[in-house]
């Protein structure tokens, strides 16, 4: 095939443009003559006509315009790009889409905090029913029958309750959740149904199995691998092997020496023998109310100098110096004008300047598994540290389960997990964690910059915001308003 016969047509939405998208070629084949383009003058157009041309990348064009990736060849070309030259950028360009499914609850969550760059869109148990029987039973409990029936027994009896607080919920919201102004009898019971699903859901525990998609480049892809690799559960280390073995299938050089991560492993085992313990405090009836506070803030003055700064940087073309030395010596009352000014024309789907990422905040969260999961999403740029799921820590009621008057049947399944926790943790301590419900809190501390934070309480305060996440969210609000008050004007901008 010579440079004139071939058809780039087939792989470029146009011929004579700057700006042009491209199709038809494998995953691999775009990431490496993106790295090819980087090294040559050339256009992605004429190095793409040169190596097809060339016969390097061995592309077969026999099934219906797509195109396969074929040849030791052009396996040779990507370990010269890939792995013998060093360019891991070459990953960036490599993306997948991949299906997961039947996975814990706990697994999900371990996927989507192991690397930030990926994407997900996951079941979720506010809008669907689960079903009987639907929970992973982690292979270890084979050894043991006895925990293995204690397993089961937990997940029976959860799911029994999960089936009776539904009921109670949705006969007791029927009768008692004010209506919309001109909804609809059908739209109305849908929206009982969904906010008992919320509600009921609290007593499953997270074994209870997911779905997701995911879609991640090859790099982000690989990081991931390792992280889940490298767990301390063992569902999470087979996941990595199965998504390695499919993910392969359409960016195979790039996933080509995943491996657990000696440094994670080397590392959890050393701290956990360095680490004095942390005592629970079961007893204190106050611990089992959820709770989220700022740990730390930057001074208000000094905040509002730092954005002042970063503004003139900006728009004044200062040296860091300058404006430092300018936004000091004015007074707070001027210095929040011109925040105020930076921020005034935020609509409610907007982000804030960039200027507002330099000023960062850390929060303590006590907050139910169920809420923890929902935090995990719609957010790329908050630094977490939390705890392994526990029992002992507390538990959150939902609101409309008291008014109910069905605190007792909850009860019974937070218990009973609780019980259940106890007993495999003695035998299994890796395993208890699939014991916890989504009632259990979880102990998490957060960074985040003023950006992040904007983003966060305007999308979790607003109306259509789950109840539990809007509480930690309000509650943040309310002490950002205090503290910082012109920061926090504009944060909340979704509730009409």
């Amino acid at each position: 095939m010579t440079a004139q016969t071939i058809d780039l047509s087939r792989y470029v939405s146009n011929l004579d443009k700057n700006v042009y998208t491209i199709f038809n070629l494998p995953e691999e084949v775009i990431a490496v003559i993106f790295a090819y383009v980087s090294r040559s003058p050339a256009s992605f157009r004429d190095n793409l006509k040169k190596l097809l041309a060339d016969g390097e990348l061995a592309m077969d064009e026999t099934a219906g315009g797509m195109t396969g990736f074929y040849s030791e060849k052009a396996a040779l070309f990507h370990e010269k790009w890939v792995v013998g030259y060093g360019h891991s950028s070459v990953a960036e360009h490599a993306v997948a889409h991949v299906g997961i499914e039947k996975i814990s609850r706990l697994a999900s969550a371990e996927l989507e905090l192991a690397n930030s760059f990926n994407s997900f869109t996951e079941y979720s148990q506010r809008y669907q029913r689960p079903r009987r029987g639907d929970y992973f039973i982690p292979a270890e409990l084979e050894q043991d029958t006895e925990s293995k029936q204690a397993f089961i027994r937990l997940n029976e009896t959860a799911f029994d309750i999960y089936e009776r607080l539904l009921s109670g919920l949705i006969d007791h919201l029927s009768r008692n959740l004010p209506r919309q102004e001109g909804e609809s009898d059908k739209r109305f019971s849908v929206r009982v149904e969904k906010t008992a699903f919320e509600d009921a859901r609290y007593v499953l525990t997270l074994a209870t199995l997911t779905n997701l998609g995911m879609t991640g480049n090859g790099r982000a892809l690989r990081d991931t691998i390792v992280r889940l690799l490298s767990s301390r559960h063992s569902e999470c280390r087979r996941l990595a092997e199965e998504m390695e073995r499919e993910i392969s299938r359409v960016i195979p050089t790039l996933l080509k020496h995943v491996k657990p991560n000696d440094y994670l492993l080397q590392t959890r085992n050393d701290l956990s023998d360095l680490l004095p313990e942390s005592p629970h405090q079961t007893e204190d009836t106050e611990r089992k109310k959820p709770f989220a506070r700022f740990v730390q803030m930057p001074d208000y003055d000094k905040a509002l100098t730092q954005t002042v700064t970063h503004l003139m940087v900006s728009e004044r073309s200062a040296t860091y110096a300058r404006a430092l030395a300018t936004a000091e010596r004015l007074s707070v009352e001027e210095k929040e004008r011109i925040v105020d000014t930076a921020l005034r024309h935020l609509r409610f789907f907007d982000n804030p300047r960039d200027e507002f990422q330099h000023v960062t905040y850390t929060m303590e969260l006590l907050i139910s598994e169920a809420n923890w999961h929902q935090l995990l999403r719609h957010n790329r740029r908050t630094h977490f540290s939390y705890g392994e799921p526990t029992v002992k820590l507390g538990y959150t009621i939902p609101p409309h389960v008291e008014e109910a008057g069905l605190t007792s049947i909850y009860e019974e399944a937070v218990f009973l997990a609780t019980e259940t926790y106890e007993f495999i943790a003695a035998r299994f301590p890796e395993i208890a964690a699939y014991c916890v419900s989504n009632a259990h809190h979880r102990p998490v501390t957060a960074t985040a910059s003023l950006w992040e934070l904007y983003h966060l309480i305007n999308l979790r305060t607003s109306p259509e915001a789950q109840w539990d996440i809007r509480l930690t969210f309000e509650a943040l609000l309310r002490e950002l308003q205090e503290k910082h008050p012109v920061f926090a004007r504009y944060a909340q901008r979704r509730l009409g």
